[in-house]
């Protein structure tokens, strides 16, 4: 599989809020998770999380990396697919989710790929 590990341990700890549930879901030490987002965040010269009393928040500087880190995490996946064709949809494998991004305060552009085309939508921002 094409990754990131740190990328995959950012976007872990942000979703479930928690190091420890992160390096659970990992199969990693929660020291481990811990040295990771350090030194993410000193290679980024900013704290990406606000940490208080066993949960763990995104700071706007956070979200913002989240935002870059889903479509660099995406785009890993739509090209290891492009490779391996036996991860493209009707496959056993899952679709990759659609990638989502703000266009402004009112609407998202949801991109996807399946079967080696590009799919877009754009959808007032919220709505399913």
């Amino acid at each position: 599989m094409i990754e990131d590990f740190r990328l995959r341990i950012f976007d872990a700890v942000a979703r479930l809020g928690s190091f420890t549930s992160a390096a659970k879901e990992l199969g990693v030490t929660q020291p481990a998770v811990s040295q990771n987002i350090a030194e993410l965040e000193r290679q980024l010269d900013s704290a990406l999380f606000l940490r208080e009393r066993g949960r763990v928040s995104l700071t706007g500087k956070g979200r913002l990396f989240k935002s870059y880190s889903d479509q660099i995490l995406h785009w890993y996946r739509v090209a290891e697919m492009a490779f391996k064709p036996e991860m493209a949809l009707g496959s056993n494998e899952e679709p990759a989710k659609p990638m989502v991004l703000k266009l402004d305060d009112t609407s998202d552009a949801h991109i996807w790929s399946s079967q080696g085309d590009i799919h877009i939508s754009i959808k007032k921002a919220g709505s399913e």
